[in-house]
């Protein structure tokens, strides 16, 4: 039996083993909202320069773990592993896009001593968002990257909760302790805001350069030359497309039509209140959920969804208004979050998607994160994804000798996870939004009667980060 959604089934959906925080993925929320970094060339000791070349040497593998050093087969990130003397000639990568899979990249490029410039649209630098979850195998990619440290300092714990009926009935437990102890990694809430803020710290010392607005792309097979507003064009060896939902440069790689919407929109926001007091996990109900996803004691991150797009209808009376009207006569601490939420940081989004399509990978370009394959949140997998694009990217371009040919194994190793988890989250989003209630009452029922063993390896095969 699949997981709710989330697994790497393609069978028939059905809700067993539902992960507890399906909208706990903030990433369709917050398009454009991320700050432009250039990150300076590092420098990897013992290494000498060649005469005639500007990056030499083998170096250290960038995935931080004794794994991914082992993995290292002079590859192009190995060959080229050394800036020597940065200059006119020097091959760069240029990361289109500051969200969480772009830092991450960058981070882990630096880390292996390569030149890279990070750009982003808006001109500010202010971190966004709400909550998100990381589940194992995003806590696994940022081990192999070496930033799983700074990021579980900043996250807390996610402890047992379920899946409840709208009044607060336990429809299905989850342990996350037994998850845990499975697969080998904590499942941790986080802010994204503050996620973004520790990925950014990490890449050190960054010149922002603030309100890149990328045009269009020129591809050969020598260089990628990026055009920016205003008339500013980059010439650079390697283009990393991280630009979220409407991506300029998926448009590039592959030319498809804007993002499917899914048919409903989800508020989410942050709140102080005491979290002992609250159903953690997810309420279903007619036609909607409401999760509770706690980031700290005394702090809880919550999200909701109605099946009406923003453009269709906005109450006048107030968004906090609307999310009242919208959940009355659901578990009582709902409206109560809602009423402690300040208003203005209360956010309200179209959720949408995409059709699972090959084609990432062209040359010396590629996609990552929503860029590449831009799912619905019911999963929680959107930025757990992101981060394992960044850790599978590198460890790829660590194994082949050919830059290109690292790229097009990073697409053929992400491509099925990927496009599997974008399915199961389109059809757990309308399994969770029911709104017959002989449906949803069946529904119900059969949540009650998932195995706990059946639950935890469904989520197991979820949550493990896929090794090469």
């Amino acid at each position: 039996m699949p997981t709710r959604g989330w697994g790497p089934s393609t069978s028939t959906p059905t809700v067993a083993a539902s992960p507890v925080f399906p909208l706990t993925d903030s990433t369709s929320a917050l398009r454009g909202e991320e700050a432009c970094y250039l990150v300076r060339p590092g420098r990897v000791r013992g290494l000498a320069q060649q005469p005639g070349r500007s990056w030499s040497g083998r170096g250290p593998s960038c995935l931080d773990t004794a794994a991914g050093r082992e993995a290292s087969r002079g590859g192009w990130l190995a060959r080229h592993g050394e800036l020597v003397s940065p200059g006119p000639g020097t091959p760069r990568t240029l990361v289109v896009g500051a969200g969480i899979g772009g830092l991450c990249a960058a981070i882990a490029l630096r880390r292996r001593g390569v030149e890279v410039r990070v750009s982003t649209r808006p001109p500010t630098s202010r971190p966004s968002g709400a909550g998100l979850t990381l589940w194992p195998n995003a806590v696994h990619a940022l081990r192999r990257l070496g930033l799983a440290e700074a990021i579980e300092e900043r996250s807390y714990p996610i402890g047992a909760g379920g899946i409840r009926s709208r009044q607060g009935t336990l429809l299905l437990p989850t342990d996350p302790a037994e998850l845990e102890r499975r697969v080998g990694a904590p499942t941790l809430a986080i802010h994204r805001g503050e996620l973004q803020a520790a990925l950014v710290e990490a890449l050190g010392a960054p010149e922002p350069e603030l309100g890149a607005r990328l045009e269009g792309l020129e591809a050969s097979e020598e260089e990628v030359r990026a055009r920016f507003a205003g008339g500013r064009e980059r010439r650079v060896d390697l283009l990393l497309g991280a630009d979220g939902l409407e991506s300029v440069v998926r448009t590039h790689v592959i030319g498809d039509s804007p993002p499917r919407p899914a048919g409903y929109s989800a508020w989410r926001g942050v709140t102080r209140f005491d979290v002992e007091a609250l159903p953690v996990g997810e309420l279903w109900g007619p036609g909607a959920v409401f999760g509770f996803v706690p980031l700290g004691p005394e702090r809880v991150y919550w999200f909701g969804t109605k099946p009406e797009s923003v453009e269709e209808r906005e109450d006048a009376g107030g968004r906090k208004e609307d999310v009242l009207s919208h959940f009355e006569g659901w578990h009582h601490q709902v409206e109560a979050v809602v009423r402690a939420s300040p208003e203005e940081e209360i956010l309200h989004h179209d959720i949408v998607d995409r059709d699972p399509r090959r084609g990432w990978s062209q040359g010396r370009v590629t996609l990552m994160g929503d860029a590449a394959h831009p799912m619905t949140p019911h999963l929680g997998q959107g930025a757990c994804q992101a981060i394992e694009d960044a850790a599978v990217l590198v460890d790829c371009l660590d194994r082949e000798h050919d830059m290109a040919a690292g790229l097009r194994a990073y697409e053929a190793r992400r491509f099925d996870r990927t496009a599997k988890l974008v399915v199961e989250a389109r059809r757990l989003g309308r399994i969770a939004q029911l709104r017959n209630p002989l449906a949803q009452g069946l529904r119900d029922a059969v949540l009650k009667l998932v195995p706990r063993r059946v639950q935890l390896r469904q989520l197991e095969a979820m949550t493990r980060f896929p090794q090469p």
